[in-house]
């Protein structure tokens, strides 16, 4: 299995235990991830995380351009930002979920660190 493969598989489970705990639902979310070759695997848009196939991810280069698979997620302008400031990310998963938002919401939550273990 090439590591691009690997990358996919778990983009997809990842994805997948999203949906199965209900931190989204329908296609309210979109997940992408930095290759190795500093390109980028980014979900479809207007997919499901509990049905991402591994095989149609958007495969981007290093300079951006799209290289296979379906169209991207129509929020690939926030993704690209994030990557473009913060060049030690490794992956970005947004969600709309009623969960995620009331949980930013919180007064006392540590801005640092919105995912506790």
């Amino acid at each position: 299995m090439t590591q691009d493969n690997a990358l996919r598989e778990q983009n997809c489970l990842l994805a997948k235990s999203l949906f199965d705990r209900g931190l989204t639902h329908g296609s309210t979310g979109n997940i992408s991830a930095r290759t190795l070759d500093g390109g980028l695997l980014v979900s479809p848009t207007g997919t499901s995380f509990g049905r991402l196939d591994p095989a149609r991810l958007s495969r981007f280069d290093d300079q951006g351009k799209l290289m296979g698979g379906d169209k991207p997620t129509k929020e690939m302008p926030l993704h690209t930002a994030i990557y473009d400031t913060r060049a030690v990310t490794g992956a970005v998963v947004h969600l709309h979920s009623c969960h995620s938002v009331a949980w930013s919401m919180m007064p006392d939550a540590d801005t640092d660190n919105f995912c506790p273990n």
